[in-house]
C-alpha cells in the first residue's frame, strides 16, 4: 500500500504534537527526513509540507486568506475586518495578505478556505443594475 502525502503529514503532525521539548521536535524532524528519504518520498516533501501546514492549521482553528481591497489597506483596518470575520464565522485565528484589485472600486471581498465575503462597490453596483435591469 503506498502512502500518500497528506498520510505522512498527518503522521508527522501527531508526533510533532507530542513533542515537549524543542529539542525533541528537532529529532522528530531529523527522523522524519530520514524516513522520507529511505522511502524515496524527498521529492514529495513539498507535498507533505503543505498538508502539513493544512492540518496544523486545521487542528488549531487557524484559516488562510487574502482580504482583497481597491487599494492598501492599513494594519488597523486589516484587523478590525480579521477581528469581525472572526466573530462572525467563529474562527481562532486568521492570517491573511491583503491584495490590490483596483477593479473591485472600494469596498473588500475576504476570501479564506470556500467562505468568500464580497463587500466591494462593484459588487453592490452589479446587484443594484440586477434589481434595476429585472
Amino acid at each position: 500500500m503506498k502512502i500518500t502525502p497528506k498520510q505522512y503529514a498527518r503522521s508527522f503532525y501527531e508526533v510533532v504534537s507530542q513533542a515537549e521539548t524543542d529539542g525533541d521536535i528537532k529529532i522528530v524532524i531529523k527522523n522524519f527526513t530520514k524516513l522520507l528519504a529511505a522511502r524515496q518520498m524527498l521529492t514529495k516533501s513539498k507535498l507533505v509540507i503543505k498538508e502539513f501546514v493544512n492540518i496544523w492549521n486545521f487542528e488549531k482553528g487557524i484559516v488562510e486568506g487574502k482580504i482583497v481591497s481597491a487599494k492598501a489597506l492599513d494594519d488597523e483596518v486589516i484587523e478590525k475586518i480579521k477581528q469581525s470575520l472572526k466573530q462572525n464565522l467563529n474562527i481562532k485565528e486568521i492570517k491573511a495578505d491583503n491584495k490590490i484589485d483596483e477593479k473591485i472600486i472600494g469596498g473588500f471581498i475576504a476570501k479564506f478556505g470556500y467562505t468568500i465575503i464580497d463587500a466591494s462597490i462593484k459588487n453592490k453596483l452589479q446587484i443594484l443594475k440586477n434589481k434595476l435591469v429585472s
